[in-house]
């Protein structure tokens, strides 16, 4: 059935049906990862996308949300079995995290960037990192 509405309002109807899709799908990768690297790639995506909030330049944002995702995954990593290898695995979930809530942050000030830039897009981004790495460091 063809909807009636405005274009714009079709293309977000769109959006909206195709994105929870893509998202389960890019998040997946979570399920089949290790558990310890999920733990530590959640943590340091929360922190970075925290950390990217703070008042200041870009750049300087930028770096610091890196730096302080890597200290959570050395603090994080301590706590399970990745030890201070977390720290790569932080930073580069976190990398991945910052690219995906930019992406999100186009589509500003809909209401939908609310849902995907704050959690599901950062978190989507970083799954296949977190699982990369964490086989490869585990």
């Amino acid at each position: 059935r063809r909807s009636h509405g405005a274009s714009c309002d079709g293309r977000y109807g769109l959006v909206a049906a195709l994105a929870p899709a893509a998202l389960a799908i890019g998040a997946a990768g979570y399920l089949a990862a290790d558990a310890d690297a999920v733990t530590v790639g959640a943590a340091a995506v929360a922190v970075a996308v925290m950390a990217r909030a703070l008042p200041v330049p870009t750049p300087a944002s930028v770096v610091v949300s890196l730096l302080a995702a890597a200290g959570a995954g050395i603090a994080v990593g301590g706590l399970t079995g990745l030890g201070a290898k977390g720290a790569l695995l932080g930073a580069a979930a976190a990398a991945c995290a910052l690219i995906g809530h930019r992406v999100a942050s186009y589509d500003y000030p809909s209401r939908f960037v609310h849902f995907t830039a704050g959690v599901a897009l950062p978190l989507s981004t970083a799954a296949p990192v977190v699982w990369l790495l964490g086989r490869a460091l585990s």
